[in-house]
């Protein structure tokens, strides 16, 4: 039963402002219909036609379903916090919904001499404006004034500046600003620049905004100032509607061709009046995870929605369309205007049909634009992508049930979900961190029982920090053993030096030694002297690849053919990657950290396969030390026997 706005959310309501929720005029509209039939190709190969049209489609706005879905938000984990689990906008739904690319220059590259010559003709016109009307701003009105129909050179460039300062970057004010030009040229120019990143980097500011005034508005005794909010909420509603039956209007029946997305949503009006309580009360089945795979008349699938699962082989011939997806499942930063955000597709592995498993906490990075922007246009260094099937359910890990029900005690999750999946795989099953933890069996749509006395009732911004923490602590920890590691070896190689023996000694054990990376080794080590890259420990200058393995980060699916071997988005030479190994290194340190301290609130008190794994390889190392102090000894030996030997020579030559 749906009920009324309480005064309460409609007296917040009256101290939000969305500024960027701009509607198209029809003069807009004849104008975008003009320089499509003259343009049209320029638009296609910048990447934006799609995104032009989308933006003559008029969303009417619900203001509480905006507040309602904006509550959730989580400014450190970038996602939205349900009962159930998280969920988030991602580019993939920027570019699927309104037409933005992920993919091309940033917005903010440099411009050629013909593009500087377009960019001085436009600020001329700019200040002639300003000039002529004696103003500080220029409106759309007098803009199209300027340059609608004028049919010179500088139409097309204005029609774009316009687009840009109303429907992709809007302001506070309704105003044409300078800012977009360089833009607007390149573009005009047929560049293909990626859009969607500072698109969404703009709407994940403005959620952490208008989340934090949400809650200063529902403190008692509490005068809370009225806010704007520029970003283009309006995919955040389309968004919502998308994925929640509940809250969605009857979609329009059918896309005409060559419409985005987004028109399924245009001219509706919705009737839900109270969706803050339909969203507390959520279940998991109530939620889409991947919308864009339903048939929908007229929509034509993208090639990362197959039938079947594929994988498709990494080239220079790549098409654009699986690097597109690639690069919306890849962990990054997202540069926008003036913000870099923080983008973790790691953590709604589901909405890419990819198994769920325990996030990863990825270190914040404070990077300059540039190094932000190089980071997130990184080329694919796996061999393979692997696309999975549109009918994918979604599916996680038991672990990951289990962290979740520890981790948010105070969120009431349903245990009547349909139609989701426990990925009930061996202790052999890889997973979208890295970690190989899956080793216990959960029916479908059961739950793990905790087996923790502990009060483990935490934020998520407190889990984070400590999280945090005792990965600073595990990468300390690591440096210090490293460092032995190393000088012992050195002085082993010294000492086979002076002996003259340059072969090689093999440590044979039937058990595994963790290696540098975090991965098991095999079951035999091979140390050769001279050759110091063949030791277990990551050569120098490893850091730049294993940084590029987190930030594609790792996910995983069922196979089609029922063999419940999970796959991941990137694989390399049949190993599968982007699980950073460093990642997963922390990860166990951490958890090494916590046993060590006595706090089981990860996993749970009752079984800790970490405490059992941790000590395993505690007995491991002191094995291979004592092996390694056992040939040392031998070494010495041998040169005391090579030295007696020499002397007997010489003793002989004497006689």
């Amino acid at each position: 039963i749906l009920s009324a706005p309480s005064p309460q959310q409609k007296a917040m309501s009256s101290t939000v402002t969305f500024k960027g929720w701009r509607v198209p005029q029809w003069n807009y509209k004849s104008w975008v219909e003009k320089m499509s039939s003259s343009h049209e190709a320029v638009w296609r190969k910048a990447g934006i036609f799609d995104a032009v049209v989308a933006s003559t489609r008029k969303i009417i706005r619900n203001a509480d379903l905006v507040l309602g879905i904006a509550e959730k938000w989580c400014p450190e984990t970038k996602t939205f916090v349900f009962p159930w689990g998280e969920a988030t906008i991602t580019l993939e739904d920027v570019m699927l919904l309104s037409g933005f690319s992920v993919l091309g220059t940033p917005f903010f590259a440099t411009l050629d001499s013909s593009g500087e010559r377009i960019l001085k003709n436009l600020n001329d016109e700019w200040c002639e404006i300003r000039r002529r009307g004696n103003v500080s701003w220029v409106t759309q009105k007098t803009w199209m004034d300027r340059f609608m129909n004028a049919g010179d050179e500088l139409e097309h460039v204005g029609f774009l500046s316009l687009w840009l300062s109303y429907f992709v970057f809007p302001s506070t004010f309704p105003n044409v600003y300078q800012a977009v030009f360089p833009i607007a040229v390149h573009l005009s120019m047929g560049t293909k620049l990626a859009l969607g990143p500072p698109v969404l980097a703009h709407l994940y500011a403005d959620l952490a905004l208008l989340q934090k005034h949400i809650k200063d508005s529902s403190k008692e005794d509490t005068v809370v100032a009225n806010i704007g909010v520029t970003a283009l909420f309006k995919l955040l509603q389309v968004w919502t509607w998308e994925r929640f039956k509940e809250l969605q209007p009857q979609p329009n029946p059918l896309l005409k061709d060559d419409q985005p997305r987004l028109a399924l949503w245009s001219d509706l009006k919705q009737e839900t009046t109270d969706a803050r309580q339909i969203l507390e009360n959520s279940e998991m089945d109530s939620f889409e995870w991947r919308p864009y795979t339903k048939t929908v008349g007229n929509w034509k699938f993208p090639q990362f929605y197959p039938e079947k699962a594929i994988s498709v082989p990494v080239s220079p011939s790549l098409d654009d369309e699986f690097i597109s997806f690639a690069r919306c499942n890849k962990v990054s930063l997202l540069v926008g205007m003036d913000n870099v955000e923080s983008y973790f597709p790691n953590r709604v592995a589901s909405q890419f049909g990819m198994l769920q498993d325990i996030p990863s906490i990825v270190p914040p990075n404070n990077l300059s634009e540039e190094a932000a922007w190089n980071d997130y246009n990184k080329p694919i260094s796996a061999m393979e992508l692997y696309i999975p099937s549109r009918s994918t359910e979604p599916c996680f890990t038991p672990t990951f049930s289990e962290w979740w029900r520890k981790t948010f005690p105070e969120l009431q999750y349903s245990s009547k979900e349909k139609g989701i999946v426990v990925y009930a795989g061996t202790s052999k099953t890889r997973n979208i961190i890295g970690d190989n933890h899956c080793t216990s069996i959960v029916p479908s749509g059961s739950m793990m029982n905790s087996t923790s006395d502990e009060d483990d009732e935490m934020s998520v911004a407190e889990y984070l920090n400590r999280k945090r923490k005792c990965m600073e602590q595990a990468h300390v920890g690591r440096g210090k053993r490293t460092n032995q590691a190393r000088k012992k070896r050195r002085k082993y190689m010294f000492l086979s030096h002076q002996t003259g023996d340059h072969g090689s000694v093999v440590f044979s054990g039937s058990e595994n030694v963790a290696d540098g990376s975090g991965c098991e080794a095999g079951d035999d080590i091979a140390m050769t002297p001279f050759v110091e890259n063949n030791s277990s420990d990551p050569p120098l200058g490893a850091n730049e690849e294993v940084r590029d393995n987190v930030m594609h980060g790792s996910n995983a699916d069922l196979m089609d053919d029922g063999s419940m071997e999970p796959k991941r988005l990137f694989q390399e030479d049949g190993v599968m990657v982007g699980s950073c190994a460093e990642e997963k290194l922390c990860s166990n340190e951490a958890e090494k950290e916590d046993n060590v301290a006595g706090n089981n609130w990860f996993i749970g008190a009752g079984d800790d396969p970490y405490g059992k794994r941790i000590e395993k390889m505690k007995e491991q190392a002191s094995s291979l030390e004592e092996r390694m102090d056992k040939a040392l000894k031998t070494v010495a030996w041998l040169k005391e026997k090579r030295a007696q030997k020499l002397r007997n020579i010489a003793a002989a030559r004497l006689i």
